[in-house]
């Protein structure tokens, strides 16, 4: 799994080309949009993405990519503060389960959990939290993929 310090030096290298790092691939991703849940006042959504992890990567260009697919045109000034404003702290399997569950009660027809029942875990990072942010997001990678979960609200 990566650090800051390989964003750092990613970050070098790719200057100002952040917005172009969008393509991974086999990405998909599911979106649960506000009328997905229970209480659609509260204006949450939720996006899962995943990917087969690619040869060679850490994580860190599977984690751009998923950042990415939320649609930045129009905030591209924004994505370096964003993307270096993370926390990448460690957490173990139980912590990424207990995130997800958490942010997937309240909907109507939530996600079969834990959503990769089936492989090894190998490490996950909370990149941010509603400790400081209005958002959730939590990349954990797997034996044969990467999980990238955000949960955010406009309310």
């Amino acid at each position: 799994m990566f650090c800051r310090i390989d964003y750092e030096k990613l970050l070098q290298i790719e200057c100002c080309r952040l917005q172009h790092l969008g393509a991974y691939r086999g990405l998909f991703y599911i979106c649960y949009p506000q009328y997905a849940f229970q209480v659609p006042d509260g204006e949450e959504s939720i996006r899962i993405t995943r990917s087969p992890k690619a040869q060679g990567d850490n994580g860190l260009r599977f984690w751009l990519a998923a950042e990415l697919a939320d649609d930045w045109r129009g905030r591209e000034p924004y994505l370096h503060d964003y993307l270096s404003g993370a926390y990448f702290e460690p957490i173990n399997e139980l912590a990424f389960n207990d995130l997800v569950a958490t942010y997937c009660s309240g909907l109507v027809t939530p996600p079969i959990l834990p959503l990769a029942s089936d492989q090894v875990f190998l490490g996950a990072l909370l990149m941010y939290s509603m400790k400081t942010e209005f958002f959730v997001s939590v990349i954990a990678e797997y034996e044969s993929e990467f999980i990238h979960f955000a949960w955010e609200t406009t309310a």
